[in-house]
């Protein structure tokens, strides 16, 4: 829902409170001044004319009076101003009953002001659609990284399951067998021990980002509804009568405290990695609509004494509570919102980034672990397993660089992390910050892959050189890569995903 559309539906149900607080204000200051006095029951100041004692009896049946008492309504307003004539006294008196009436346009009107300056300002944002955009996008990458169904070889998952190595016996023994030696040893025990956890926990990232992202859009929108809701329900309240009929809760408020629920901020988001995360807090609520008839609110006159608030001051002093809960209840949300973000942000800090970004290779000795095997020649070499393992590690970086690039589509819906009054609260410049911590992860692990791809891939070429064999099988490697596209694919890998022309 945009803003604009909050803004207008915002306007109007407060025009429609106006125009009832109006009404039910002008019946009570008719039946105040047909009894002969000017003492107005709610006014935020005293009338601007006080009966006179000769007034009194022509106040029984002034017309205008007779129009605020029994009508009230603006276009049935007597268009000819009352000439004072006093029916009960046969003769003319002073009358200011017009004069009264339209200051109590005034109140209601300044009524209507303070309400709104009262109720949580969220008309000038956030557009709750770029965050439901910034959250499918998030939803994309997570579908990307763990489709449903069988684990498919040219799948991100497939290529990652055909690499990882774990302590699990997983099938892949028919390459480890086909490179043996200090370099496939370190390859195995470095780089590949990490490709499965890391996309594990992206995983995992992901679906807790996109949900900030939605818990941030529910609040936002639930507070809305409820403001819009609070606004209707006390504009019915002003011809409401007694007994109050009992309410069910309203269903906008309920999703403000479902969304807190739903995180359960103790015991499941302190489990962030490594653990099933919850689903989505839910879709961006629809707008309820409020419809309020005024004049079918009023219905036939009637005496006060059948009202749910016979006085308007009991209905103002009702209301002022009802507005402070819905900054309580808001209050209470971002709390919740806050603690979500801290304690993910909390549980990156807290694991090892080599599970979160992939194995660095910039931190091994160029001499050392990652070396080419020794001369003693305790190692087997196949160069076309050698370079299978170069490819899925390329193809890997590919299908990263799109990903990276859905992730950073987040990022055009920060302009649209705000609380009151279009200002981003702390929660969301954490969540900006957050999504951009998961944003690195994801560049860094592309940018591994295609270094892991080159190296896996040079190696190779040491190996076939000293080799005459070997040589002519990785010729026609590289032929069958030529044949395929496969020795393009490092090229398509862009690191920038802001950059024009990278896909999306």
């Amino acid at each position: 829902m945009s803003g604009s559309v909050y803004s207008a539906s915002l306007s109007a149900a407060l025009n429609d409170y106006w125009q009832a607080l109006e009404r039910r204000w002008t019946r009570d200051a008719g039946q105040t001044l047909r009894g002969g006095t000017s003492q107005i029951d709610g006014a935020p100041e005293p009338a601007r004319w006080q009966v006179p004692p000769e007034s009194r009896g022509h106040l029984t049946t002034c017309p205008v009076v007779a129009w605020a008492v029994a009508d009230s309504t603006p276009a049935n307003r007597p268009s000819a101003p009352c000439d004072g004539w006093s029916v009960p006294d046969a003769k003319y008196v002073e009358c200011r009953a017009a004069d009264v009436f339209s200051q109590v346009g005034d109140w209601a009107w300044a009524k209507r002001d303070q309400l709104a300056a009262a109720i949580p300002d969220l008309a000038g944002g956030p557009e709750l659609s770029s965050l439901d955009d910034a959250r499918q996008s998030l939803l994309k990458v997570d579908g990307t990284m763990r489709p449903d169904g069988s684990v498919d070889a040219y799948t991100l998952p497939g290529m990652v399951e055909k690499l990882s190595v774990r302590d699990d016996g997983n099938n892949n023994r028919a390459w480890l067998a086909g490179w043996t030696g200090l370099a496939a040893d370190s390859l195995k025990g470095g780089f590949l021990s990490t490709v499965g956890p890391t996309l594990k926990n992206q995983s995992v990232l992901v679906r807790w980002l996109a949900n900030c992202y939605s818990l941030r859009a529910t609040t936002i929108q639930a507070t809305r509804n409820n403001i819009l809701e609070l606004i209707a329900r006390a504009t019915g309240e002003l011809f409401e009568t007694a007994p109050v009929p009992a309410k069910e809760a309203p269903k906008a408020k309920v999703a403000v405290n479902a969304a807190s629920q739903a995180w359960g901020i103790a015991t499941t988001v302190a489990k962030a990695l490594g653990e099933k995360a919850p689903g989505s807090v839910g879709e961006a609520l629809n707008l309820i609509g409020f419809v309020v008839d005024v004049v079918a609110n009023v219905g036939e006159a009637k005496t006060n004494e059948g009202l749910r608030f016979p006085q308007l001051s009991g209905f103002f002093a009702h209301l002022d509570p009802a507005v402070r809960a819905l900054h309580t209840d808001l209050d209470e949300a971002e709390a919740d919102y806050q603690k979500a973000i801290t304690a993910v942000g909390q549980r990156i800090a807290g694991v090892d980034h080599k599970v979160l970004e992939l194995y660095d290779f910039t931190k091994s000795s160029p001499d050392g672990d990652d070396s080419d095997p020794s001369a003693s020649g305790r190692f087997a070499v196949d160069v076309v397993v050698v370079m299978e393992i170069a490819q899925h590690c390329y193809d890997a970086a590919e299908i990263y660089s799109g990903l990276l690039s859905k992730v950073a589509e987040a990022s055009y819906a920060d302009g649209q992390l705000v609380g009151r009054g279009a200002v981003p609260t702390a929660a969301d410049t954490a969540l900006i910050a957050l999504r951009e911590d998961i944003e690195s992860f994801f560049q860094k692990t592309t940018a591994r892959y295609l270094m892991a791809a080159d190296r896996i891939k040079k190696a190779a070429e040491k190996y076939a050189a000293s080799d005459a064999e070997q040589k002519a099988r990785l010729k026609a490697a590289i032929a069958d890569w030529h044949d395929t596209g496969e020795d393009r694919k490092g090229a398509k890998v862009d690191l920038d995903p802001r950059k024009e022309g990278v896909q999306h």
